[in-house]
């Protein structure tokens, strides 16, 4: 991850290498649109301790800049409706969500941030700072203190503003500012806000141990981006923290991420031949790992559902709804979507897709483009509509569900979300497609086996 001279707690681990999976505009044969970026980066995500994923950041056009206090909306009522999947091969699949939140063990291994706000610029840009502020809707008397507390620090300098102002932004034109700071990697609780998604802060928040008070000053300091909730003022909360104990649940708080936990319903009416074929890739892979189970519960008098996760390949069940240790970074890069999403058949992770270069060999020798409707297993790549690059990736498992890392960092677990929500999180700008990827092998027997059903 590019660094700078300023003192703030930085993530632990590097942004992935430039260049992974460049050759996906050759593979899709995509057209540019103008809406894409000019980035040589390929994996223009940048990884925070947050568990939030980032790209590049542009102005929204669609924020509001008013003068008055609006409140973030909520996208749905308050209580999420418990996950039903529509009918399909697949079988009958429901779920609730859960709420993940890092350990006390990994969270206590963070030095937590100065309770001092910090808008951080490039000096180069230290002249056009006041023109930043008007244009997100600042009228000059509240430029002005603003100017007068910067501090110049190397190739940065730092907008210090004071808490009662970064808690009476309006929600416009806390957007606007903070959209123009997520330009600036070293802002990285901008860059990678907590993002909430499919609910209202009170709900996102409603199991956690924060104090009602608390819960009320994130809604105050949060701010719409695309379809999601975003809160950035981490250091600003901080400052209402009635102990050091205090501090850290409030830290632990914002690395909480939704996940869906998903069961397989079962009973004597099940379609088991369809269901099995589904669930072994359509050409019986792992077919024998995963019938006995369904069998014997569907025999069963008492038992009536199988959780999704017993019958997911072995790394993904191992993976699933916990996060990386320190140990997975013995190679020097922790675990990130496209090693998770290309080491999911994998008995054994193989490390070496670490490497951006192998990894694109990777895709490029063994997966071939295929379109929705898309099978288990299939990995769906975020692709740059400019350039092709692949800044995202995540395994379709069935009807809208996506098994999926958001990020390349210690506080970024292994989740089950719907394919809307993740495209949420990375499609908010409106700059980018999904392309699905199959595995060559499993493509090829499909098509035999439609072919010739009789073998």
């Amino acid at each position: 991850m590019p660094t700078a001279t300023a003192k703030t707690p930085r993530p632990l681990f590097p942004l992935m290498s430039r260049g992974f999976i460049a050759a996906f505009s050759l593979l899709t044969h995509f057209q540019a649109s103008s809406s894409g970026q000019d980035s040589g980066l390929l994996i223009p995500q940048i990884d925070s301790l947050l568990g939030s994923p980032s790209v590049l950041a542009q102005g929204n056009p669609m924020l509001a800049t008013g003068s008055a206090l609006v409140q973030p909306p909520a996208v749905q009522p308050a209580r999420s409706a418990p996950y039903e999947s529509s009918a399909g091969p697949w079988g009958k699949l429901v779920g609730d969500y859960i709420y993940l939140e890092a350990p006390p063990a990994l969270v206590e291994g963070f030095a937590l941030p100065s309770t001092q706000t910090r808008w951080t610029f490039p000096a180069a840009n230290e002249a056009s700072i006041p023109k930043i502020f008007a244009d997100a809707g600042l009228i000059e008397d509240q430029i002005k203190p603003l100017i007068a507390s910067l501090v110049r620090e190397g190739e940065v300098v730092h907008i210090l503003p004071t808490l009662d102002f970064v808690l009476g932004l309006p929600t416009g034109i806390r957007a606007a500012i903070y959209t123009e700071l997520a330009k600036t990697s070293i802002n990285e609780y901008h860059v990678d806000p907590v993002l909430i998604f499919g609910t209202s802060v009170e709900e996102w928040y409603r199991t956690s141990k924060l104090r009602p008070e608390l819960i009320q000053k994130i809604n105050q300091l949060s701010y719409v981006r695309g379809e999601t909730i975003a809160f950035s003022d981490i250091p600003a909360l901080l400052n209402f923290a009635q102990s050091d104990s205090e501090a850290r649940l409030i830290f632990k708080a914002c690395t909480r991420t939704r996940s869906l936990m998903i069961r397989l319903l079962l009973d004597k009416n099940t379609n088991v031949q369809e269901l099995l074929a589904y669930w072994s890739f359509g050409v019986g892979i792992r077919r024998k790992d995963i019938e006995p189970i369904i069998q014997s519960i569907i025999e069963s008098d008492t038992l009536k559902d199988l959780g999704l996760s017993h019958i997911l390949p072995a790394q993904p069940r191992k993976l699933l709804f916990t996060y990386p240790g320190l140990d997975m970074a013995k190679d020097g890069l922790l675990p990130d979507c496209h090693w998770t999403s290309l080491n999911f058949y994998n008995f054994d992770p193989h490390q070496y897709l670490l490497d951006s270069r192998l990894a694109t060999s990777k895709v490029l020798e063994n997966y071939v483009p295929v379109e929705a409707p898309y099978q288990f297993g299939d990995i769906l790549f975020f692709l740059d509509n400019a350039t092709g690059d692949a800044f995202h990736s995540c395994v379709y498992l069935a009807d809208m569900l996506v098994y999926t890392k958001n990020g390349r960092n210690i506080l970024s677990p292994w989740v089950l979300m719907t394919i809307d929500d993740v495209k949420k999180v990375y499609l908010y700008r409106g700059n980018g497609r999904v392309q699905g990827f199959r595995r060559k092998d499993i493509q090829e027997a499909r098509q035999t086996s439609a072919t010739n059903p009789a073998k």
